[in-house]
């Protein structure tokens, strides 16, 4: 194979050219080419984990970062640490004669190294050896083994080819492409995928043949998924208007470790953002998420933190890893581990990444259980919000305008966090994404001028923990002094009261506090040495008596481009925060006027120079470089669809818009939104291109979309349509319901007298072009359930109703079959797919829904019921053991294509005689469950019927009835579906006449549970169902030999019965029959019930239940007993026809009297 043999000169080569290369285009078309000239399609993987190294997780860390690296280099090349080569190894970074030109760059300088030591030929090196060599190295433990390794690499490469491998092993190329840009080379839906599995290798083995698209895959438990990620704004105001008209949440920006925790049952993974799986949170955690999470599976997205019981508050950052350790050793500390959940991306079996963040926060409420200092949610009205101390900032809210966003992120810098993240709650999840549905904003993204030197002026007193002390600082700008002179005056230049610790805070005030003076104004002016603008804003409380106590501190913010009119200084500062105290700096070394405002004028070219404050203007023009360049093309960097349209040169033809503003969500593929605008202008109407209060009317072509979906709460949405037939007739055309998207409440109750259901109106004519746009506004989707009854019902023997009912599983067995048996197998199997398809049938992907498990195998293999059973998971079998589920041949399907009708499955089960008896033997002996109160549960759940007489024989009776009921199958849970089980006789009967179908409802109602996965009992069974399957077939033959024939027991009326003197009988009967409710209510939901028209009706004793029963199905059973009769009846109908003795159900069921009359309207109520 030409992947195993390409050497690794081969990949260098290409390496080489990529990082020469300036054009993006060029590299991805080289890589296109080796991968198509050098891989082999089987087997990419090979090739493409040492192009992306820091996105393979099959191999593992190496252990090696430079300083490591170098050690081991050393060792391998055999030379002394004291030699120059080894120093410069080992100082790689520092520059000077000892790292050379290249310092700073490792690879380079070993190169440097191995090149006076390696020949320039290449060693043929493979990059099937080279992978190998990578993965011994990523195994070995010691540094010993590393440097083998190393060594056995540099005998086998020359310096060039060893530097790329040193940039392997370092996880960093710089080829100068993104991974996105090789994803999108190699397959159109690579990035897609990986986005959802993080597995590099998966990738390339599906996706071998880049011209066949991908389908989708979702998110799974267990798979890290990559994080949906926040775009950095510069300030609220940009935030908010790229979420103008969005329903908005603002979070506080945790500083933590970014993690999403995987939960399957008792398996729990914390995936980081580098989709490496954390196991060292597993001892701290784990039982934590086990016990407060109130479902089986599912993914959070959230932060973990250290929470500080003693200090009552988050730790600081960094703290994680140390803190997990200390609980992993046992040793006791006042900080713990503590996760905030603030996304759920899966419940259950399902994803839920598809649906709107505020739907997601509601499952995440109902999910998570929420555990001070441990476990939280972050939500606006729960979890962290409702622990908060009152007079805190809240953590979480919703914002409804610019000055919310701008009051949250001041309290969020003033609490020493790192930041706010603003949601669109109507958005979706989506993996790796940055496309702005999610913004963050932090103090270090303020674009941040130079750390300003200031001098503390004043002081202004807190509020709550901080009350009565000085809690913020006015700090001032000296004046420029003379040469050799001290300055004589300080301007006021902004307050500030962020950044320092509490201690470092403390420490400031003390210092300080001998010297403060009260201001008393306005009976007293401030000191005369400090120049202010008694602006109310700017007005201190206590005032620094002399600038020769005071001190000086470095501060960082942004320099507004306005001028200030709160205080003295020419130019504000937005979000001052404080860097460090400076005790190192004499009071009068604070930055001066002057050279504040040069540092405004040179940043950027974005203040305003031409604001003249004391003189102080740069009177030299600025010496404009010149180029002998040609002028770049001006490119406007707006993005399309916020680019005004040009209507200078539209001419008015109509008034008919007039005093109409239009808003366009989205315009038809065949026109432009600059043709509407231009159309809408032409007709005297204006236009807006944004969402506000001025718009009249707002249009769309389409109801998708975020932009529809915000649309829709606010006003009505018209259909594009109307505003052409508007232009093409030359008039405004009355606004009818058929050309509304979307009606809003108030609409709907003002059109409710003039139009239907489907907006059409009674008193209007309909043309077909009006007919085809109703018709296609309609939802077209019917109960499928009531389709498949009359289905059934009316075409019954019909080709296409042949396998009406039946959800069939498809099972190959592969087993030791040759290339042309697997290739004719597989044709096998497609063809009989299309024939259940075109019959009517259904083919399911999962056994759990499935009716029919048919096994598809070549003539002449031995294949039984019980090597079928191994190749199931624990809870399948289960499935398999249960009565509803047929587990045939495919002769079934062929002979039943063959007559022309569904034969009956029962000639051609290849479950054993006698197999249910069998496996409930196995439960028997060897279940053993340890809560006795389940006992008392199962018995209610089974809603036994009310007996009179509570006597002796009565609990005889119900433990029976109890037997007689179990025995029907085996179930998962422990809630009773609808439906009566088979084998509740009334009175004896021929054992092979089926009794008409009963229903019974629910006499009593039981807790909900989150998720359809919980029981109420252990699922300790599961290893003693498999060592069952061992000695199945034995269990079946002994149990044939203990029944009574059908006919024997006809006549000497002996009944089958369990002896309920066995006193753990009863109890595992119990345990057994929950593996089958599942299955039973799934097929339900699925396939509903023979007849919906029948239901479950109530009796006035709510103590009792009445039984309805099909009254034709029971007149028919009754005058034609035939009609009832099995063919080829097996022992699954032997055991699930028990009975129980006729005096035990004495009273039981009751059939109703049915009348010639009900029977005529039954059969006419479709007609």
């Amino acid at each position: 194979m030409k992947g195993e043999t390409t050497k690794v000169s081969v990949l260098v080569s290409l390496f080489n050219w990529m990082q020469r290369s300036k054009s993006s285009a060029k590299k991805r078309s080289k890589f296109r080419k080796f991968i198509d000239t050098f891989c082999d399609k089987t087997d990419y993987f090979t090739a493409i984990r040492l192009i992306l190294p820091s996105l393979d997780r099959e191999r593992g860390s190496y252990g090696l970062k430079e300083s490591v690296l170098a050690t081991c280099l050393i060792d391998a090349l055999g030379i002394s640490r004291d030699s120059p080569d080894a120093l410069r190894l080992i100082n790689w970074r520092k520059s000077g004669s000892t790292g050379g030109v290249n310092a700073g760059n490792f690879p380079l300088v070993a190169a440097e190294v191995l090149q006076r030591r390696q020949g320039m030929a290449s060693g043929g090196l493979t990059i099937k050896e080279l992978n190998d060599l990578l993965d011994r190295l990523a195994s070995s433990e010691n540094r010993a083994e590393k440097t083998d390794i190393l060594s056995t690499m540099i005998q086998k490469t020359n310096a060039q080819e060893m530097k790329w491998i040193i940039m392997i092993i370092l996880k960093d190329l710089k080829l100068g492409i993104s991974e996105k840009s090789i994803f999108l080379e190699f397959h159109p839906d690579a990035e897609d995928l990986f986005n959802v599995t993080c597995d590099l290798k998966l990738v390339c083995e599906k996706l071998r043949d880049p011209n066949q698209r991908h389908k989708r895959q979702d998110i799974e438990v267990g798979k890290a998924v990559r994080p949906q990620l926040a775009t950095r704004v510069g300030d609220a105001t940009t935030a908010w208007k790229k979420l103008q008209g969005k329903e908005v949440v603002v979070e506080c920006k945790f500083d933590g470790d970014r993690i999403q925790i995987h939960k399957n049952g008792a398996e729990i993974h914390y995936y980081s953002r580098n989709f490496l799986d954390h196991s060292e949170y597993d001892h701290a955690m784990s039982n934590i998420i086990e016990q407060n999470v109130l479902i089986d599976r599912c993914i959070l997205d959230g932060e973990m933190l250290v929470w500080d019981t003693s200090m009552n508050c988050f730790a600081e950052f960094g703290s994680n890893q140390e803190t997990a350790k200390a609980a992993r050793d046992g040793f006791d500390s006042d900080r713990q581990l503590c996760y905030i959940a603030f996304d759920i991306l899966y419940v259950g079996d399902t994803s839920v990444i598809h649906q709107s963040l505020k739907e997601r926060h509601e499952l995440l409420r109902k999910v998570v259980k929420p555990l001070k200092g441990r476990l939280d949610i972050l939500l606006p009205d729960d979890g962290l919000n409702t622990s908060r101390p009152p007079g805190e900032p809240c953590w979480s809210l919703i914002a409804y305008d610019v000055n919310d966003v701008e009051r949250f992120f001041k309290e969020t810098v003033e609490n020493r966090d790192e930041g706010i993240v603003l949601k669109d709650l109507g958005s979706r999840w989506d993996p790796g994404d940055r496309g702005g549905k999610w913004l963050k904003l932090k103090p270090d993204y303020i674009r941040a001028g130079s750390d300003l030197d200031v001098l503390i002026i004043g002081g202004y007193y807190g509020s709550g923990r901080r009350g009565g002390e000085v809690a913020q600082f006015l700090v001032g700008l000296a004046e420029h002094a003379a040469p050799n002179a001290y300055p004589r005056r300080f301007f006021s230049f902004c307050r500030v009261g962020t950044g320092l610790s509490d201690d470092e805070l403390d420490a400031v005030v003390t210092k300080l506090k001998p010297y403060f003076r009260k201001y008393e104004y306005p009976k007293k002016g401030p000191p005369s040495f400090y120049q202010v603008t008694n602006n109310s804003k700017e007005r201190p409380d206590v005032w620094v008596e002399s600038p020769e106590k005071s001190i000086i501190l470095s501060i960082t913010s942004d320099i507004r481009t306005i001028r200030s009119e709160v205080f003295a200084a020419p130019y504000g500062l937005r979000f001052p925060r404080i860097d460090r105290v400076r005790y190192d700096k004499p009071w009068h070394e604070c930055l001066d006027m002057q050279s504040f405002v040069e540092l405004v004028h040179s940043s950027n070219g974005t203040t305003q120079k031409d604001i003249e404050y004391g003189g102080v203007q740069d009177s030299k023009p600025k010496r404009m470089k010149s180029s002998t360049k040609r002028e770049k093309q001006n490119v406007s960097v707006v993005p399309n669809h916020f680019v005004q349209t040009d209507i200078s040169d539209i001419k008015g033809e109509t008034l008919i818009f007039s005093n109409m503003m239009f808003y366009f969500v989205n315009v038809p593929p065949t026109h432009s939104l600059d043709s509407f605008h231009k159309m809408v202008v032409e007709n005297g109407g204006t236009f807006s291109m944004n969402l506000n209060n001025s718009v009249s009317h707002c249009v769309a072509a389409e109801s998708k979309g975020i932009k529809y979906q915000a649309a829709k709460l606010r006003t009505d949405i018209i259909h594009y349509s109307w505003v052409l037939d508007c232009c093409l007739q030359k008039k405004l055309i009355h606004l009818h319901p058929k050309y509304f998207l979307h009606l809003s409440d108030s609409s709907k109750k003002k059109f409710q007298e003039d139009i239907d259901e489907f907006a059409d109106s009674y008193y209007w004519d309909l043309d077909t072009a009006d007919l085809k746009q109703l018709l296609s506004k309609i939802d077209t989707s019917e109960d499928s359930k009531t389709v498949d009854y009359y289905k059934k019902k009316y075409c019954p023997t019909d080709r296409w109703s042949r396998f009406h009912g039946c959800c069939i599983y498809f099972y190959p067995s592969m087993n030791s079959l040759t290339p042309d048996s697997e290739v004719l197998l597989g044709l096998v199997l497609r063809r009989l797919k299309l024939e259940v398809l075109m019959g009517g049938g259904k083919e399911c992907k999962i056994l759990f829904h499935a009716t029919h498990l048919v096994v598809l195998s070549v003539p002449g293999s031995d294949l039984d019921f019980s090597s079928l059973m191994k190749s199931f998971t624990t809870e399948e079998k289960h499935l398999l053991l249960n009565k509803r589920l047929h587990v045939v041949g495919y002769q079934w399907l062929e002979d039943c294509l063959k007559m022309e009708e569904k034969l009956p499955e029962d000639g051609y089960s290849m479950k054993p005689r006698g197999m249910e008896v069998s496996a409930y033997e196995e439960c028997k002996d060897d279940l053993n469950i340890k809560e006795a109160s389940s006992d008392m549960v199962v018995a209610e759940n089974l809603s036994v019927p009310y007996l009179p007489d509570r006597d002796e024989k009565q609990e005889e009776n119900k433990a029976a009835f109890i037997n007689s009921r179990t025995l029907d199958s085996y179930k998962s849970d422990g809630k009773r579906k609808r439906g009566r089980p088979v084998g509740q006789a009334t009175k004896k009967r021929n054992m092979n006449i089926k009794q008409a179908r009963r229903m019974q409802t629910h006499c009593k109602k039981k807790p909900a549970k989150i998720h359809d996965d919980e029981s109420d009992t252990s699922s300790s069974a599961d290893e003693k169902i498999n060592e069952g399957m061992e000695v199945l077939e034995d269990s079946a033959s002994s149990q044939r030999d203990k029944q009574v024939e059908p006919k024997a027991a006809e006549e000497s009326g002996q009944e089958l019965q369990f002896n309920n003197e066995d006193p753990g009988m009863e109890k595992s009967v119990r345990y057994c029959s929950q593996f089958g409710k599942k299955l039973e209510s799934r097929h339900e939901m699925q396939f509903g019930n023979e007849d919906p028209e029948f239901k479950c009706q109530i009796a006035k004793n709510p103590e009792k239940c009445e039984a309805v029963v099909d009254p034709v199905h029971a007149m028919l059973l009754d005058m034609i007993p035939s009609l009832g009769i099995k063919k080829n009846e097996t022992a699954q109908s032997f055991v699930g026809d028990d009975k129980v003795p006729e005096e035990t159900n004495t009273g039981l069921v009751k059939k109703k009297k049915v009348s010639y009359k009900d029977v005529a309207s039954e059969l006419l109520k479709d007609w």
